[in-house]
């Protein structure tokens, strides 16, 4: 017994408080949805699928986009996310290692470490069909590659607001003028 009380104590001392409360600070899942890929919208993905968990699946990158700027807009369903990071050598962020996702319905996308595994800095455009330019984050990533980490509602001093594709709705493609 008293081996399995120094097991058990040496097992708890292994875990980070600081990150159990950031998880913790994520709040119950939405009522109705389940964990999975459409799941935590708007919310630092990696929190919990960074490796630390209690994600199942580790993310190199992740994040929602949303159509506007607007605080509860609707998400980028079916959206291109460009992703750029710096070559291993050089350090310059020409291109060379370009990945593309998806977004699904509810504007979410992820790159598994199994899929990716980004040299930071990173670039981030994303666009749709029907947009003439992709929207270009004006920023670089130097770390994180968890969006919402950085971008979450409201827009202020501590965040860009969350992500979007276009600044104003009637640049939306199919918009009504």
């Amino acid at each position: 017994m008293r081996r399995l009380l120094v097991v058990a104590a040496i097992i708890a001392s292994c875990s980070d408080p600081l990150h159990g409360d950031r998880v913790d600070a994520l709040g119950p899942e939405a009522s109705g949805v389940r964990p999975g890929p459409t799941h935590r919208p708007g919310q630092p993905c990696l929190t919990c699928h960074g490796g630390d968990g209690p994600g199942g699946t580790e993310f190199a990158v992740a994040g929602t986009v949303y159509q506007t700027p607007d605080v509860g807009s609707p998400p980028a369903v079916n959206a291109t996310v460009t992703i750029i990071d710096a070559p291993a050598l050089g350090g310059s962020l020409d291109g060379t290692h370009t990945i593309t996702t998806v977004t699904n319905s509810a504007g979410n996308f992820y790159l598994a470490k199994s899929q990716y595994s980004p040299v930071f800095p990173l670039r981030v455009e994303v666009t749709t069909d029907g947009l003439a330019e992709p929207t270009r984050m004006s920023t670089h990533i130097g770390r994180d590659g968890s969006c919402g980490s950085c971008h979450f509602d409201p827009k202020g001093p501590k965040s860009p607001g969350h992500v979007y594709l276009v600044a104003d709705p009637a640049d939306l493609p199919g918009a009504k003028p």
